[in-house]
Order: C-alpha cells, then structure tokens, then sequence
C-alpha cells in the first residue's frame, strides 16, 4: 500500500464544533435526495457512533462500512464547507472509538490537490487506474482445459469458494468478504463465474454487464496457480462472457502500484483511460496494529 499515516494524536479539537449525528439530529439535515431521512436512519442503525455534523453550519460526514466489511469505514457522503477538516479529524477519531481499522475516502478528481485531505491527517492510500478495450465478434481463443461454472445467489457452497479465492488472491485492502459477495451477487446485470482446471477450482471472475458494455469488476488466480498463464485465460473467458452478452466494450480498474496487473490488461489490449481514475485517502484508526493487517514485519 502506497501510504499511511496515524490519525492526529492529542487534543481532540474538532469536537468543540462537532457533534455526532444520532437519528434525532436527521431532520436538522438538508439532505440530497438520495440520502433521504430514512436511508440515513438506516444507515445510522447498522454503523452508530460514526457520523458527524456541525449543528451551528449544518454540514455532515455519513460513515459507512467500505465494500460491507465492518472493519474499515467509509465516508459515504460529506458535506462541508467551513468545517472539512475538523469534520473529517472527528469522523477518525468516532471510527477508532469504535474498534474500526481504517477510515477512507474516494476523490474522484484525481487532479484536485490532496492538500485538503491532510490537514486533516488523511494520506493517499492508493490510486486507482482505469482500463478499456474494445471487443469485437470474434471469441478469445482459450485453452480447451479450463471451464466455467456459473456462480448463483442462493448457492452457499460456490459462494463460500468464490470468497476464498478473493481472500486468499487480493491485498487486505481489496478483499471482499461473504457479505459484500451476498450483496453483489444480487446486483442486477452481475455474473460471477468459477473457473475450473481439470475439475478443481483456480480462480473466478465477477462482472456487471450494461447496454452494450461491461465492467471487469473482479478477476482472480488462486495464488499456487499464478504465474502459469492462467491469468490471461481466465481474462480471456471473461471478456468472451461479456462478449456473449452484447458487449462491444469492456472497462476495468486496477491499483497503481500493481505492475504485474497492469502487464496482465495491456498484455491483452486494453488502453489507459485516465480521466477515469481517482484515489483513496485514508488514516489508520490503531496505526499500532497496521503492519500486522497488511502482512508487514
């Protein structure tokens, strides 16, 4: 991982101006549509004690988990102003109180300069890089010997699997746990396919398929099978299965610290697409226990 850094030790100053938001401060808020009085309350039940707001501004930060993993917190929305810094310094300090790992942003505008982020003790944790390539009719030629099993919501086993394979292929950071696959699976145009080698499971592949296009959301090998080729197979199988589907062209994302992925896609043809990358800043709630998350000594 790219960066770190501990949340600012000391005086808590931010919560001269900050409150945390219960659901009895909700109807105070001006909130969007899509964040609505109720999604809120929701929102508040599953995940207390994380939110923020400023009563005297009305600005907020909605903290929610980050890919349905308890353990890292995510700031869903935020709205703020005048008060940025501290809103964001009091959201590290209510995810630390609550046992939380990680507190996390997106920026979306990787141009926007991160300075705002770490006044408030948040670093750049990773940057993330985005792919496309454009399919034609004709199928990737793949190896006779691997074959593909199609993942369903309701089978326990397959998705027990496929959660295996995720943990045991992605950095710590990246891993999807049994919900965040519950979740995904019953996401309308997703397919997740398990990839097979003379009976046994070595890899998988999820996506979401659009009109005419498709997302690469997942691809991976189980590690005692990588470096074989298999990753450019199973690439292959999944371009062909969105191929399949109708669609003529195909976007994915990757770290950019991830050389070996980034061969991998350009290996196979897909080009760089800059304006759609961004970056996720973040601080460690126990930075004490970092190392011990990430498999460094």
């Amino acid at each position: 991982m790219a960066g770190v850094l501990a949340p600012p030790r000391g005086a808590r100053v931010s919560t001269s101006v900050v409150r945390t938001l219960g659901p009895g401060d909700i109807a105070a808020l001006r909130l969007p549509g899509r964040h609505g009085a109720e999604s809120v309350r929701r929102l508040l039940d599953r995940y207390p004690g994380r939110s923020v707001w400023v009563p005297s501004t009305l600005e907020y930060a909605l903290i929610s988990p980050w890919r349905n993993r308890s353990e890292i917190a995510h700031v869903e929305n935020l709205v703020a102003v005048r008060h940025l810094e501290e809103l964001l310094r009091a959201a590290v300090e209510r995810c630390a109180d609550q046992g939380d790992e990680l507190m996390l942003t997106v920026e979306l505008d990787s141009q926007r300069s991160p300075a705002r982020y770490e006044r408030a003790g948040l670093e750049m944790l990773e940057e993330v890089i985005t792919y496309e390539i454009g399919i034609g009719r004709e199928p990737w030629s793949s190896s006779d010997y691997l074959r593909l099993v199609r993942v369903d919501a309701d089978d326990e086993a397959a998705i027990d699997l496929v959660t295996s394979i995720d943990q045991a292929s992605f950095p710590w950071l990246w891993r999807n746990n049994r919900a965040e696959f519950d979740v995904y699976l019953q996401t309308p145009g997703v397919e997740v396919w398990l990839v097979e080698a003379d009976g046994e499971p070595v890899g998988y592949f999820g996506v979401t398929l659009f009109p005419d296009w498709g997302h690469l959301d997942r691809v991976a090998v189980i590690p005692e099978r990588q470096g074989r080729g298999l990753g450019l197979e199973t690439l292959g199988l999944a371009v062909d299965a969105m191929r399949k589907q109708g669609a003529r062209r195909v976007g994915l994302s990757t770290q950019r610290t991830n050389r070996r992925s980034q061969r991998l896609y350009e290996r196979f043809g897909f080009q760089r697409t800059p304006e759609h990358d961004y970056r996720l800043f973040g601080a460690w709630c126990h930075p004490e226990r970092r190392a011990g998350l990430l498999g460094v000594r």
